[in-house]
């Protein structure tokens, strides 16, 4: 059997979450937008668009020969 918890292998991986931690720290947040996250206030005036354009009645529109 191979113990695979050695020394050597728990000190690096110590310093690799070490290093993790300070890099992770030092950047900055992602803005949500950047993140993907879902936006519902960008999605509503999408619908309505989507919405207002299904609902807008259309006009019939007759030639006018005496004009």
């Amino acid at each position: 059997m191979v113990y695979y918890d050695t020394d050597s292998r728990l000190q690096f991986a110590r310093e690799h979450a070490d290093r993790l931690t300070a890099e992770m720290r030092r950047s900055r947040r992602l803005t949500p937008d950047e993140a993907g996250f879902f936006n519902w206030a960008k999605l509503a005036p999408a619908l309505a668009g989507r919405l207002e354009r299904l609902r807008r009645p259309r006009g019939h529109h007759t030639p006018a020969y005496d004009a």
